[in-house]
């Protein structure tokens, strides 16, 4: 019963950690208005940007102490701490109110919460694939939808709040402060949490001497982070500010898009259980370059066939992170190295809207995007190919 709950604690912890992140992502052409507002697209990127380049940081110092201390005392401090930031952030006044004092303030607390939703990213993977003793591939897509299970329902209470006549300078912050409703559940179920069986009984040995992986585990995460920043975490930014569609538009579409990847997450980690993680990540990062052909040069013909094939071909790959990660390391510095490298490869991936809005200077914004997010596919499956394939040669037994 224990490994179960602590399961479903991680699952819906990554759940609410993902739905700030969704709300930084679905609002950031109406931030950029209210905050950036001299910036143009790059000021729609900035609060996604500052959100993520703070990631490796949690994801290290949370990671080490999961490693030290344990996973469960961990995963109590990031709760707390993206809860909060959470609701400041739909609490502050704008660049109108308050002048420049509005975007210093917004670009700190996306930096604090950068740092929480990584530790969050050590804790909650670790524990749940330490309680998993069989199809861990198919636990790690369900893991890894959690994501797009927090983009979903921020998407609903967007698509739900868009057409109110006082969205674009009050309905939004909804979403903000909602966000420290739900977060609080999370903190009832982690109460409820156990160390894994698999920690407690693991020789105990600094986490730094385990990390041999991590160069080739962040190459594999800076792949699949590039093509979803320059993916889905792109496209609402694509639809509001490149295109010029309304929030009352976009949002149902975001919400397709995010909702049809929640089965491919699944699919993804279900079939990696039979013929292999990296094999899986391998063939799906093959189709995601060609669902985005399809969505950014079809886009502007078409709206929804393009974003629904992109949304379900795009999330393919990156099922397999929590149960490939977690099979790359010992149990004494699994927590350091998953954080690490799912969050480390933002220090690269994390500019990857930045990397959009400066080759759009010589280009297109569609041919950038489409572009960037190919790179990442590249990049992807060399460093998978570096790699065993962890389905074989796992470092986590669960018994």
């Amino acid at each position: 019963m224990s490994n179960s709950t602590n399961y479903l604690g991680s699952y819906i912890s990554w759940v609410m950690d993902s739905y700030d992140l969704g709300a930084v992502v679905i609002t950031a052409s109406i931030l950029e208005k209210l905050y950036y507002p001299t910036l143009g697209l790059l000021g729609a990127v900035l609060p996604i940007v500052f959100t993520i380049i703070s990631r490796p940081l949690g994801g290290f110092v949370f990671g080490y102490l999961a490693d030290l201390r344990g996973r469960k005392k961990a995963l109590i401090f990031t709760v707390l701490g993206y809860s909060l930031t959470i609701g400041l952030t739909g609490l502050l006044p704008t660049y109108y109110q308050i002048g420049i004092l509005a975007p210093v303030i917004l670009s700190l607390l996306r930096l604090m919460q950068g740092v929480f939703i990584g530790g969050d990213v050590s804790s909650s993977f670790t524990l749940a694939m330490e309680s998993v003793s069989r199809r861990r591939g198919l636990t790690s897509g369900i893991m890894q939808s959690g994501t797009l299970v927090g983009f979903v329902i921020v998407d609903l209470l967007f698509t739900f709040l868009a057409p109110t006549k006082d969205f674009i300078s009050i309905g939004w912050r909804y979403i903000f402060i909602l966000g420290i409703i739900p977060a609080a559940l999370a903190v009832i179920i982690r109460a409820k949490l156990t160390e894994s069986k698999v920690f407690l009984e693991a020789k105990k040995e600094s986490p730094l001497i385990g990390l041999k992986p991590i160069i080739q585990t962040i190459l594999v995460m800076i792949g699949f982070w590039i093509m979803i920043y320059a993916g889905p975490q792109f496209v609402p930014v694509l639809f509001g500010t490149v295109m010029h569609l309304s929030p009352a538009v976009y949002g149902p579409l975001a919400l397709f898009m995010n909702l049809i990847g929640i089965p491919a997450m699944i699919i993804s980690g279900l079939i990696s259980d039979y013929i292999g993680r990296r094999t899986m990540a391998i063939i799906g990062s093959i189709i995601s370059v060609l669902a985005a052909g399809i969505f950014y040069f079809g886009i502007e013909h078409a709206l929804l066939l393009p974003t629904l094939i992109f949304g379900f071909g795009i999330n393919l790959p990156s099922a397999i992170s929590p149960a490939y990660l977690a099979e790359r390391f010992k149990t004494f510095s699994r927590a350091t190295g998953v954080g690490f490298s799912y969050n480390g490869a933002f220090i690269v991936a994390g500019f990857s809207s930045i990397y959009i809005s400066l080759f759009s200077k010589i280009s297109n914004p569609y041919i950038a995007a489409f572009t960037v997010l190919s790179i990442g596919a590249i990049i992807s499956i060399f460093g998978l190919s570096m790699g065993p394939e962890t389905l074989k040669t796992s470092e986590l037994k669960v018994e």
